[in-house]
């Protein structure tokens, strides 16, 4: 679980804009945690539309995190 949850990491990692490595790192601990966290969040509900807004709301959170280009 823990080598997985590493590599994962890594993985997203190289998909993500920062100055440097540890901005790089930084950004997918972040990113992967919020997503993550809105899964559990999203299917512990049993309103579906709290459930859809916490997904939705995520994503666009992480959007708006995205260094532009």
């Amino acid at each position: 679980m823990t080598a997985g949850l590493k590599q994962q990491i890594a993985n997203l990692s190289k998909t993500v804009s920062g100055e440097d490595d540890a901005a790089r790192h930084r950004a997918a601990v972040g990113s992967w945690s919020a997503m993550v966290g809105a899964v559990i969040l999203a299917r512990m509900t049993s309103d579906s539309a709290l459930s859809d807004e916490i997904l939705r709301e995520t994503a666009a959170w992480l959007q708006e995190k995205a260094p532009q280009a």
